[in-house]
């Protein structure tokens, strides 16, 4: 059994100072790591390695005999209310250029499709189907080049923010955090992400990362600059444009119960190749009335958790056999996708 002064918890301790608890760090290890191995200078390496990746930190910065990890140069934007959020926020993004490298990986095959506007994704998701739905969504951008997976096992602990999108590899990648079950709040986020992607918002750097904090999918406070309002002008053109705010404003007025607000949501949402969900959400933004609208989006509810959906659609895209076996042991780790032995 390791002691409290061996290597393994002197490394996994030293990541306080970027704000990460030795326990949230342990978390991300593969389930075989035991710290034993570290005493060895062979597992030490290994270990020094596999935080390196996963961490995006300085594999040298873990290597003197009082470690300092410290983040690799990275182009870093935090879009957050929180006078404190960028410096909790810069640890949600390590986590996340560790997981896109990864994914990015994953579909190198894929040719990245050229950025396209928000009506023209809308009219090629609607020639399959009667509204952008989430998993549509998610299955064009995979085709498209651009890796979406859900991060379901974010560490305990440890700030969630909404989404996030890095480029890694030459491309971007999307990341949704946000613990969440209904699809159209889900739908909106990818929205809101592809935006950023498709109006160029996400630097050309490699490992950029944007991380968005906090976006209108309920009542929390939003942060809005103009490339905010670029991607949130994306995403709602791409989920209905006038016409889903139209079809909202028609049910502005009457009581609703959360069955009957439902319900008329439906009818609307027929009526134009809408989400129900969608316009839901927007009659939400109209009358600032969240409560009752998440009451009305469990009226909508399959059997269908977003976050599956959304990882379901990545596992039939992923090329497994292109990522070794730590960074499948990862992916499973942060998403529940269990590729190893696939």
């Amino acid at each position: 059994m390791a002691t409290a002064t061996s290597p393994a918890r002197k490394l996994f301790s030293a990541f306080k100072a970027l704000g990460l608890s030795a326990p949230q760090v342990r978390a991300l290890m593969p389930d075989w790591w035991d710290d034993e191995a570290a005493t060895d200078e062979g597992g030490l390496l290994e270990l020094q390695i596999l935080l390196a990746r996963r961490l995006n930190v300085s594999l040298v910065s873990l290597q003197s005999q009082q470690p300092q990890p410290a983040f690799r140069s990275t182009t870093q934007r935090f879009k957050t209310v929180h006078p404190e959020g960028s410096t909790q926020l810069a640890v949600a993004a390590s986590i996340g250029h560790g997981l896109a490298q990864l994914l990015a990986s994953s579909c190198a095959s894929t040719p990245l499709r050229p950025p396209v506007e928000a009506d023209t994704l809308r009219q090629e998701l609607l020639k399959s189907g009667k509204a952008v739905t989430l998993d549509a969504l998610c299955e064009w951008l995979w085709n498209a080049g651009i890796p979406v997976v859900h991060v379901t096992g974010w560490p305990n602990g440890l700030r969630r923010p909404d989404a996030m999108c890095v480029r890694a590899s030459g491309r971007p990648v999307v990341m949704v955090v946000r613990k969440e079950t209904a699809l159209a709040k889900l739908a909106y986020l990818v929205s809101h992400e592809a935006g950023h992607v498709m109006s160029g918002h996400l630097s050309s750097d490699e490992n950029a990362v944007l991380v968005d904090d906090t976006l209108p999918v309920d009542n929390q406070r939003s942060f809005f600059d103009q490339d905010e309002k670029q991607a949130d002008a994306y995403a709602m053109n791409l989920l209905g444009g006038s016409t889903l705010v139209a079809s909202s404003k028609k049910l502005v007025g009457p009581a609703y119960s959360e069955m009957s607000l439902a319900a008329a949501a439906l009818g609307e949402a027929q009526k134009a190749e809408l989400d129900a969900g969608q316009v839901i959400l927007s009659w939400a933004r109209l009358t600032e009335d969240w409560k009752l609208a998440n009451l009305a989006l469990r009226f909508l509810k399959t059997t269908e958790i977003a976050p599956i959906v959304i990882n379901d659609v990545a596992k039939r895209h992923m090329h497994h056999e292109m990522l070794p076996n730590d960074g499948l042991d990862h992916i499973f780790k942060l998403t529940g996708m269990d590729l190893r032995g696939v």
